[in-house]
């Protein structure tokens, strides 16, 4: 049985409770689940599945702490009902946990610069986040969360995810099935190192690289060079997604 076995991760799943939302209690050593060199992955009620009928799927790099800690506190806060609803949870994971503030106003301001509001009939992109909400997806590149050193300080990420040994292994199996979920949605990494981790996909075979819009800068307003490097890239990434907006199945306006 491998790290992330889907039998060991709902056994986790099913007695899934921390003492307190503290750091501490959060990263105990029985929610570790992997380790190598500097790089730890713990267990946390994270990493959403995409609807079948989504067409659009966002990719992080990891979850951060803060993000877990949001994650761990939901969970708590969820009945046993929504815990054992995949469809349920993921929902609530989705609404709760990822997108808000600036970067969600950055995301949208790039994304209707790209022309995506028309490929879903809608005026502007932010309406995704509300009325659409069935229609994208949120994931990290490495689903789980990955805390590197001594001091477990969040994966900044590094050039290439396929050159470590565990990212691979986090790429193909938790991010690939869910990938596979939505099989013709769109995939937007976010930044260097997640595009990386597609890039490795559809090197191997897995995923049709026609889906991935590459060179997407990271909507986080810490990222100093969003601007410049979405200027730069914007006539290619215009460029892919009218590509796979020939192919993909339409939106009509409602």
């Amino acid at each position: 049985m491998g790290p992330f076995d889907e039998t060991r991760l709902a056994a986790l799943r099913s007695t899934y409770a921390p003492r307190s939302f503290d750091r501490a209690d959060l990263l105990r050593d029985e929610y570790l689940l992997a380790a190598h060199g500097p790089y730890r992955v713990y267990y946390g009620p994270i990493g959403a599945w995409p609807s079948p009928q989504a067409r659009v799927i966002f990719v992080g790099l990891t979850p951060g702490f803060a993000q877990l800690e949001a994650a761990a506190r939901l969970f708590a806060a969820s009945s046993v009902a929504i815990h054992s609803s995949e469809t349920a949870y993921s929902e609530r994971l989705r609404s709760h946990v990822a997108f808000a503030g600036p970067m969600r106003r950055n995301l949208c301001k790039m994304l209707d610069e790209l022309g995506m509001p028309e490929y879903f009939a809608i005026a502007r992109s932010d309406e995704l986040f509300d009325e659409r909400q069935n229609e994208i997806a949120a994931t990290s590149a490495l689903v789980l969360p990955v805390f590197k050193g001594p001091s477990l300080r969040n994966f900044s990420g590094i050039s290439d995810l396929g050159t470590i040994d565990l990212f691979r292994e986090m790429l193909t199996a938790l991010l690939l099935p869910r990938l596979k979920r939505a099989p013709s949605a769109l995939i937007v990494p976010f930044g260097v190192s997640a595009s990386s981790g597609l890039n490795f996909l559809v090197r191997e075979g897995h995923i049709d690289g026609s889906r991935v819009l590459t060179g997407f800068p990271h909507p986080s307003g810490a990222n100093g060079h969003r601007s410049k490097l979405f200027e730069s890239n914007r006539a290619r990434l215009r460029a892919e997604l009218a590509a796979w907006g020939a192919t993909a199945p339409l939106r009509k306006a409602m």
